[in-house]
Protein backbone atom coordinates (compact mmCIF):
# COMPACT_ATOMS: atom_id res chain seq x y z
CA UNK A 1 0.00 0.00 0.00
CA UNK A 2 1.38 3.52 -0.76
CA UNK A 3 0.49 7.20 -0.42
CA UNK A 4 2.47 9.33 -2.30
CA UNK A 5 2.21 13.13 -3.39
CA UNK A 6 0.84 13.98 -6.85
CA UNK A 7 0.67 18.04 -6.69
CA UNK A 8 3.84 18.65 -8.74
CA UNK A 9 5.51 17.19 -11.90
CA UNK A 10 7.68 15.71 -10.42
CA UNK A 11 5.49 14.13 -8.00
CA UNK A 12 3.89 12.65 -10.62
CA UNK A 13 6.94 11.53 -12.47
CA UNK A 14 7.84 10.01 -9.09
CA UNK A 15 4.49 7.98 -8.75
CA UNK A 16 4.96 6.68 -11.90
CA UNK A 17 7.90 5.14 -12.04
CA UNK A 18 7.59 3.84 -8.13
CA UNK A 19 4.42 2.07 -10.18
CA UNK A 20 6.15 0.85 -13.04
CA UNK A 21 8.40 -0.26 -10.58
CA UNK A 22 5.29 -2.13 -8.91
CA UNK A 23 3.97 -3.89 -12.21
CA UNK A 24 7.84 -4.58 -13.53
CA UNK A 25 8.44 -6.19 -9.98
CA UNK A 26 5.26 -8.83 -10.88
CA UNK A 27 2.67 -6.85 -8.76
CA UNK A 28 -1.22 -6.79 -9.80
CA UNK A 29 -3.44 -4.08 -8.76
CA UNK A 30 -6.10 -4.70 -6.11
CA UNK A 31 -7.16 -1.08 -5.84
CA UNK A 32 -6.29 2.32 -6.28
CA UNK A 33 -2.68 2.27 -4.19
CA UNK A 34 -2.90 -0.93 -3.12
CA UNK A 35 -0.49 -3.87 -5.22
CA UNK A 36 -0.44 -7.81 -4.24
CA UNK A 37 2.21 -9.83 -5.00
CA UNK A 38 2.27 -13.91 -4.26
CA UNK A 39 5.80 -14.81 -2.75
CA UNK A 40 6.39 -18.63 -1.98
CA UNK A 41 8.63 -18.04 0.83
CA UNK A 42 9.41 -15.39 3.74
CA UNK A 43 12.60 -15.05 2.13
CA UNK A 44 11.71 -13.73 -1.13
CA UNK A 45 9.05 -11.81 0.74
CA UNK A 46 11.99 -10.16 2.71
CA UNK A 47 14.13 -9.47 -0.38
CA UNK A 48 11.31 -7.73 -2.55
CA UNK A 49 10.63 -5.44 0.41
CA UNK A 50 14.30 -4.44 0.87
CA UNK A 51 14.31 -3.96 -2.80
CA UNK A 52 10.26 -1.93 -2.68
CA UNK A 53 12.07 -0.16 0.58
CA UNK A 54 14.77 1.22 -1.89
CA UNK A 55 12.90 2.93 -4.29
CA UNK A 56 10.55 4.76 -2.46
CA UNK A 57 10.00 8.49 -3.37
CA UNK A 58 10.72 11.23 -1.74
CA UNK A 59 7.89 12.07 0.50
CA UNK A 60 6.08 8.52 -0.20
CA UNK A 61 4.79 6.26 2.56
CA UNK A 62 4.89 2.71 1.80
CA UNK A 63 2.97 -0.02 3.81
CA UNK A 64 3.98 -3.49 3.37
CA UNK A 65 1.31 -6.17 4.43
CA UNK A 66 1.97 -9.65 4.47
CA UNK A 67 -0.66 -12.24 4.47
CA UNK A 68 -0.82 -15.87 4.53
CA UNK A 69 -2.44 -17.77 1.73
CA UNK A 70 -5.12 -18.59 3.88
CA UNK A 71 -6.03 -15.55 5.20
CA UNK A 72 -5.96 -14.26 1.37
CA UNK A 73 -8.26 -17.00 0.08
CA UNK A 74 -10.61 -15.63 2.79
CA UNK A 75 -10.76 -11.60 2.13
CA UNK A 76 -14.39 -10.69 1.06
CA UNK A 77 -14.51 -8.05 -1.64
CA UNK A 78 -17.67 -6.00 -2.29
CA UNK A 79 -18.13 -4.01 -5.60
CA UNK A 80 -21.49 -1.70 -5.77
CA UNK A 81 -22.41 -3.26 -2.56
CA UNK A 82 -22.50 -6.85 -3.86
CA UNK A 83 -20.77 -9.36 -2.66
CA UNK A 84 -18.43 -9.58 -5.45
CA UNK A 85 -15.47 -13.55 -5.30
CA UNK A 86 -12.04 -12.45 -4.49
CA UNK A 87 -8.96 -12.85 -7.49
CA UNK A 88 -7.74 -16.44 -7.85
CA UNK A 89 -5.37 -17.51 -5.75
CA UNK A 90 -1.43 -17.79 -7.33
CA UNK A 91 -0.49 -20.68 -8.46
CA UNK A 92 2.17 -22.40 -5.98
CA UNK A 93 5.07 -22.72 -8.46
CA UNK A 94 7.22 -19.42 -9.91
CA UNK A 95 9.73 -19.63 -11.76
CA UNK A 96 12.19 -16.64 -12.29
Amino acid sequence: MFDLPTTTKADKRHYRHFRDLLLDEGFAMLQYSIYARHLATRERAAAKTARIAANIPFRGEIRVLKVTEAQFSRMEVFSNYRRKDPESEPPQLELW
